[in-house]
């Protein structure tokens, strides 16, 4: 309850005598005094009384924990995210790159050992075969003409040197070295190769002296073909491979232009 207080009276000055009266640089100082104290304006002063109950000298723990509270949540909370955000961005960020570069890396690995490593096997056929009498010294030299495709859509398959060799029931006829045929390609790759006759000594089976001289009895004729081939891919060439390819002919006899009534080659690579 606040009670207004009255100011205290101010006691009235004496009236100055004349022989009180001094003066500074001939003006008299008493009367300058009092006009200042004239122009002084008078305040009120009000008294307020507090119950010594609610006067806190310490704050309550409530206080305390409240704004212990509202300071972690808005400032600790907000250091907390400044601090694992950053620090966390870039370590998944580094995380998934290497993942990614790992996946990368293992599927170019995994198309290398596909398509280069390991191509698919050529299919060989043979288109014609010619038989060449010699008589100085007697022997029978085979001319092959053979088709290989090549069932790889990414890759060429480059043919490089070989030999060959022409048999009937284990016995060797005819042999020889192939040469370097046309480059490969998508598609397929036709070369010829010569295969010199083995002299008529009288080992040649009889079958096979039939067919010379103008029989036209089936004939069991089996060709075998050793192989070298380079895989490319463009303009790049990688590892050479062994090229193995087997043929089993049926002729009609063995005059110049043999008339081939069956065939079956089967290749494989030699690991």
């Amino acid at each position: 309850m606040a009670e207004r207080a009255l100011p205290p009276a101010v006691p009235a000055s004496p009236e100055p005598t004349s022989s009180a009266v001094s003066t500074a640089f001939g003006s008299p100082l008493e009367p300058a005094a009092a006009a200042a104290a004239a122009t002084t304006p008078a305040h009120d002063m009000y008294v307020v009384r507090v119950q010594k109950d609610q006067i806190y000298r310490v704050p309550p723990p409530e206080n305390a924990y409240l704004a212990e509270r509202y300071r972690n949540a808005r400032g600790g909370g907000e250091a907390k995210k400044k601090q694992d955000g950053p620090a966390c961005s870039p370590c998944v960020a580094r995380t998934l790159g290497a993942v990614l570069a790992a996946a990368v890396l293992l599927g170019a690995a995994v198309l290398i050992s596909l398509v280069v490593l390991r191509p698919g096997v050529p299919s060989f056929s043979v288109d014609r075969l010619t038989v060449r009498r010699e008589s100085r010294p007697p022997r029978a030299d085979y001319d092959f003409f053979l088709t290989a495709v090549n069932p790889n859509k990414m890759t060429a398959l480059w043919y490089r040197s070989g030999s060959a060799r022409l048999l009937h029931h284990g016995t060797t006829l005819a042999a020889g070295n192939i040469g370097q045929p046309a480059d490969g390609g998508e598609d397929a790759t036709d070369f010829s190769m010569v295969l010199r006759g083995a002299p008529h000594d009288g080992d040649t089976p009889k079958a096979v002296d039939k067919a010379l001289g103008g029989s036209k009895d089936h004939l069991a004729l089996r060709l075998t073909v050793m192989v070298t081939v380079q895989v490319h891919v463009g303009a790049l060439g990688f590892g050479q491979r062994r090229l193995a390819v087997g043929c089993d002919i049926g002729a009609a006899g063995l005059r110049e232009d043999v008339h081939i009534s069956s065939q079956s080659c089967k290749s494989s690579f030699i690991t």
